[in-house]
């Protein structure tokens, strides 16, 4: 029987089935091992941890974006049509029936960085151990809002994943088994909200990412590679799209279960607590997209959002790439907080930058200075393999920070905190060597105030 939705206080619903410990028997080492090597760029050119080349400056003059805002009304007309996908407020929908995100003291993993602080995902889950989503990008209230760092008076930590073979709606074999191959394909999308007011307490839910219909929504497909959060509004980058969604129009479902859309009155989200649906997007201008080359725009690996003083709000992506990368700057509208675009809806980058650094995946700038995530200088393309944190001025080199668990992802900095917030997405495995207490997914912090 369908619960009641009220606005505000959303229907409790589990986010997905009962959760089964993903051990590592579960998926073979070697496949691990394989997709690992498939994905990951090695540091070939920095002796010494540091590298030979600087970041300079580039022409950033043909890089744009065209913005598209029809989803807006789709969504508007489905909320005025169906009374269940009346928007739920997302602190009100966060605080029901959540799951616990256990504080970095008691998570297996180590963080090699004085003053970490943090969490990882629900113990023994398919969140902390399997392989069905995987985490990629990361943002939070401290970029939504820099001057309180909070959201409607939380703290909330906001991380984006991509579903993997092992999730229902990947391709199966001719024995309805998950297809390996389909690693490489795109599946459904997830959103994870944690409140981490209180750093012992922290609690998180989930929302798949949507596509409003005429009769509802569909789940959108893509790899969710970042995530910045921005006023009321969600920047995701999936598929030579940059996805906007809006906090504010939360559905929460009535239903739990693997379906997706409005059936008969009942709201269902593939076992996720809530849909969010798109109410926008930018595409890149030209035949070819993004890509690597020198006149193309570069694609997005990695994304925060810079609230420096001497620049407006902006953008910041950073495109994965070898030898060297491109970091690129897209300004925001205080105002609108979606990207500043002219008449035509066109967004023109203010600024471009080529890093010495292969294949990063995360990226923050502060003024003249840029973190990154990245394969460390010395490493050997093995699973688990602890990865680095890396620093920068800009006209100057790129050095190793530290080193950070394995395959880490997106960054996201809070002026209110002076904190850098980090990502992975490697799950735990007992067999992974040399450094086992360097795996295992986590998010966590680290201080910028003295760096």
């Amino acid at each position: 029987m369908a619960a009641v939705l009220t606005v505000g206080a959303p229907a409790a619903t589990p986010q997905e089935p009962p959760s089964v410990a993903a051990d590592s028997t579960r998926y073979a080492h070697e496949g691990e091992q394989r997709a690992f090597r498939d994905e990951q760029l090695p540091q070939g050119a920095m002796p010494g941890g540091r590298s030979k080349g600087v970041i300079t400056p580039i022409g950033h003059q043909g890089f744009r974006l065209r913005y598209d805002g029809s989803d807006r009304s789709r969504v508007l007309a489905l909320e005025q049509r169906f009374r269940t996908l009346r928007p739920a407020s997302l602190t009100s929908w966060l605080n029901t029936r959540a799951y616990p995100a256990p504080h970095l003291s008691r998570c297996p993993t180590r963080v090699p960085m004085a003053g970490a602080d943090g969490f990882c995902w629900q113990r023994g889950s398919s969140d902390d151990l399997g392989w069905a989503y995987v985490p990629q990008g990361l943002t939070g209230s401290g970029e939504a809002e820099p001057r309180s760092g909070l959201w409607q008076g939380r703290s909330i930590v906001a991380a984006s994943w991509a579903s993997s073979y092992s999730h229902p709606s990947a391709p199966r074999d001719r024995h309805n088994r998950p297809w390996r191959g389909a690693k490489q394909v795109d599946h459904f999308m997830k959103v994870s909200f944690t409140d981490v007011t209180d750093r012992g307490r922290a609690r998180y839910r989930s929302a798949l990412l949507v596509a409003p219909q005429r009769n509802g929504f569909a789940a959108l497909k893509g790899h969710g590679d970042t995530l910045s959060w921005y006023g009321p509004y969600l920047f995701l980058y999936s598929n030579e799209r940059l996805r906007v969604f809006d906090v504010r129009h939360l559905w929460a479902t009535t239903t739990s279960s693997g379906s997706v859309g409005v059936h008969r009155g009942t709201v269902s989200a593939n076992w996720q607590a809530a849909a969010l649906p798109q109410v926008g997007e930018y595409s890149f201008i030209g035949r070819s997209g993004c890509g690597s080359g020198p006149r193309e725009t570069p694609c997005f690996s990695g994304a925060s959002i810079d609230h420096g003083s001497s620049f407006s709000p902006s953008l910041v992506t950073v495109e994965t790439s070898r030898p060297t990368s491109r970091v690129v700057r897209w300004p925001l509208s205080p105002t609108s907080h979606l990207l500043r675009s002219d008449s035509r809806g066109l967004v023109q980058a203010s600024a471009g930058y080529r890093v010495p650094l292969a294949g990063p995946q995360g990226v923050v700038q502060l003024e003249d200075r840029f973190y990154f995530t990245a394969m460390c200088p010395d490493a050997r393309r093995r699973f688990g393999e602890p990865y680095c944190l890396y620093r920068g001025s800009a006209n100057g080199p790129v050095s190793v920070w530290s080193r950070t668990p394995a395959a880490a992802e997106n960054l996201s900095y809070w002026p209110a905190t002076e904190r850098l917030w980090v990502s992975n997405e490697s799950p735990y495995r007992t067999y992974v060597r040399p450094h086992p207490e360097l795996n295992g997914r986590v998010v966590y912090n680290v201080s910028l105030s003295e760096d």
